[in-house]
């Protein structure tokens, strides 16, 4: 069963779009890697996963969406989390892991801090793991690289499931003024991808 770590993550709303990512290399919607501006970003951010067999909406607000009518399998979507009430109407699939999700959701401290949900198509023998998160008052960025799923989990190549990515940014936003959303998922590991970000950090901090 899944368990809340700084490297699994969960989504939400239903916004369908093809192709969204590729086997391996980087992929991107929208971000750039490295970013420029490393003030708002963090690092192996408090994020949760769920994962779901199906292809269909795994996280949810109000009445819970339905397939796109063309039949299209690849999509994104997003949702913010700001508040207890917001919490509260927030629905998940019947998979495994869903009820430490709510765990996640109702220990979040929304006076710190905002709940950015993600979810996505992935082919079936990957894993994502969350690198890091970037935001500004109207945007906000994720960045992913990708692993073999273990060598004892049954997978098909040409199969996908959705993987729901629930993220805590550290700070309160206001949804209403994001207007930007962006995702990259890259080859190799978050500790080198993580890496030019902190001497990008540490570099901005000395010249202070």
């Amino acid at each position: 069963m899944p368990s809340i770590t700084r490297r699994r993550v969960l989504s939400g709303a239903v916004a369908f779009l093809t192709g969204f990512a590729g086997c391996s290399g980087e992929t991107s919607s929208g971000s750039s890697y490295p970013p420029e501006d490393v003030d708002n970003v963090a690092i192996d951010p408090d994020a949760y996963s769920l994962r779901n067999p199906r292809t269909e909406p795994t996280v949810w607000t109000d009445e819970r969406p339905t397939a796109d009518e063309d039949g299209a399998t690849h999509y994104w979507s997003h949702v913010f989390v700001t508040s207890s009430d917001d919490a509260a109407n927030v629905s998940f699939a019947d998979v495994p892991g869903a009820d430490e999700a709510r765990d996640f959701l109702d220990s979040t401290d929304y006076d710190a801090a905002t709940v950015y949900v993600e979810q996505s198509t992935v082919q079936e023998c990957f894993a994502p793991e969350l690198c890091y998160v970037q935001w500004s008052e109207t945007e906000v960025e994720t960045s992913y690289t990708r692993r073999y799923r273990d060598a004892d989990v049954a997978c098909e190549t040409d199969a996908e499931d959705v993987v729901a990515t629930l993220v805590r940014i550290p700070t309160v936003l206001d949804p209403s003024d994001i207007s930007s959303y962006g995702s990259s998922h890259g080859s190799g590991t978050c500790e080198r991808r993580n890496e030019r970000i902190r001497r990008r950090q540490n570099a901005s901090e000395g010249s202070r």
